[in-house]
């Protein structure tokens, strides 16, 4: 798999790393994801009571919000990237980007 060139995130290109970084996103399959987030179970319980298709579906959004918030933390630099660190999904992690840059 090659490596895609990700336009680091700055003060000042917002708009432009955005744009770039929603096509990047959506030719992998993650920008929905990014953009509405999934459901996660509230506990374990709740998990083990789902079907094996809503196992599957929720195994395939995990992978793509990884793969999503992976994405994410290599557009931005360290400084940014302390912001979003704790950031459990990549819908989160693009919220905190929002309201920091804008």
């Amino acid at each position: 798999m090659i490596q895609p060139q990700i336009l680091k995130l700055t003060k000042t290109n917002y708009s432009n790393w955005s744009i770039q970084m929603k096509a990047l996103l959506g030719s992998q399959d993650c920008w929905d994801v990014v953009k509405e987030g999934y459901v996660e179970p509230k506990n374990a319980a709740t998990e083990v009571a789902l079907t094996n298709e809503e196992k599957r579906v929720l195994k395939e959004a995990r992978k793509k919000d990884k793969r999503a918030l992976f994405f994410i933390f290599q557009g931005v630099d360290e400084s940014t990237f302390e912001k979003i660190s704790d950031a459990k999904t990549s819908k989160e992690a693009r919220g905190i980007l929002q309201k920091s840059i804008q």
